[in-house]
């Protein structure tokens, strides 16, 4: 499946999609509490889809809005994490809370992305955790999980972090985590210590540690999953280089680290503005300019910012972009190719990226999302300012995380033609 673009500046307001980052750690918590959790506007999404199922694996029931957890029992022996990182890096300390043994599995180039934290981990403290192929799933692992002092690297991925997070509040003895690196994409961390506090669990985090107290429970809540900071981007870039759009559902004073666009464009001079009166964001066309981006702690963001850098003036510099390698697909290299293609200077070096911009970009082409829902939609959003036409193959990719976007995208007066 392939859809083609005809190049034509967006404008109007909309709600933005629930955020993912929420909706799976709303979820998990309310699985984790004994009792009946009501959360409201969960992201309707593939990978929501994948935790949902593992939960259910683990016997949660799942009714409209409302979650039962309680204690955690193996119904199937088999997690399918279909492609999605957060399910399957959530997951696994979870499962390990019960005794039995269970096979994760997962589609996609989920199988082939790292797992190596967790092996080392669980090896120090002698637990079962098994490879059946030279790939990182299938993977089959067992309980109990064990509590005590765990040494994590914080430069890899934070969801390793985060199952953790999830999972030694339960045990019976305390727990610590020491970070032994820089801790990448904080915010996300950050996110997850919100969510639990919110749940009734207390964790101190100090420096480059977290001190958690066993024998905690997670007390059931009323919640609703706000609008997601990542997904807007894509809208606020719009905007930028087309004509005004107001986004709605956004919460101006977010935990979530994605929440540095809207600094980041007001640094490259972008014009967005919040009321508080009609509580949205405007985001009006500008002229915006070169600077320097430090992507560590927001390699979501990369790839659309990569597209803004190729219109603004000047030359923007991404720096620390080396995890962009580990997503759903090389992205620095996707966007490498895709910039490319479009006529833009881009040059890699390491973890660092320039971008000089330029006003417009090549159009009559055929693009490849490499099967990763951001590529497909930072090209869609690149695509308002081709000189032509732009086809972008298998974009039905972004059902992954905002199965509606090219719904929006019309409504915002996108013109889109689907082919096979």
């Amino acid at each position: 499946m392939s859809i083609t673009i005809t190049p034509q500046h967006l404008s109007g307001k909309i709600s933005v999609i629930s955020s993912k980052s929420l909706s799976h750690r709303y979820v998990i918590a309310s699985g984790l509490a004994e009792g009946t959790s009501e959360i409201d506007n969960v992201l309707d999404s593939e990978d929501l889809t994948a935790t949902k199922e593992a939960l259910s694996t683990l016997g949660v029931k799942f009714n409209g809005n409302k979650i039962t957890g309680g204690e955690l029992k193996a119904q199937r022996q088999v997690i399918d994490a279909h492609e999605s990182g957060s399910t399957l890096r959530f997951m696994i300390p979870i499962a390990m809370l019960q005794k039995e043994k269970m096979t994760f599995v997962g589609s996609g180039r989920l199988p082939k992305r790292t797992l190596d934290v967790y092996f080392d981990l669980f090896k120090q403290k002698n637990m079962p955790f098994w490879q059946i192929t030279n790939d990182y799933l299938p993977l089959e692992v067992q309980g109990l999980l064990k509590p005590g002092h765990y040494s994590i690297k914080g430069d890899i991925s934070s969801q390793f972090l985060t199952g953790l997070l999830f999972a030694l509040p339960l045990l019976k003895k305390d727990s610590v985590i020491e970070v032994t690196t820089q801790l990448e994409s904080k915010g996300y961390i950050e996110l997850t210590l919100d969510v639990l506090k919110r749940f009734g669990i207390h964790i101190l985090s100090a420096g480059n540690y977290f001190y958690i107290k066993g024998s905690q429970k997670y007390q059931p809540q009323k919640a609703m999953v706000e609008g997601d900071y990542s997904q807007a981007a894509f809208w606020m870039v719009a905007g930028l280089i087309g004509d005004s759009i107001v986004l709605l559902s956004l919460n101006p004073v977010s935990k979530q680290g994605d929440y540095k666009i809207v600094d980041i464009i007001k640094e490259m001079n972008g014009q967005i503005e919040y009321s508080d009166l009609n509580r949205i964001w405007s985001i009006s066309p500008s002229k915006t300019y070169g600077v320097t981006i430090d992507l560590s702690q927001i390699p979501d963001l990369g790839p659309i910012l990569m597209v803004l850098a190729a219109l603004s003036e000047g030359t923007t510099t991404f720096t620390n972009a080396g995890r962009l390698r580990i997503k759903e697909s090389d992205r620095l290299e996707a966007m490498y190719q895709t910039l490319t293609k479009f006529g833009v200077s881009i040059f890699m070096d390491g973890d660092t990226v320039q971008i000089t911009g330029q006003k417009t970009l090549k159009g009559n082409q055929e693009f490849d999302s490499f099967d990763d829902h951001r590529i497909a939609m930072a090209i869609a959003i690149a695509a308002i300012k081709a000189d032509g036409p732009v086809t972008i193959k298998n974009h039905l990719c972004v059902r992954k995380s905002y199965p509606n976007f090219f719904e929006v995208y019309q409504k915002l007066g996108g013109k889109i033609h689907e082919s096979r």
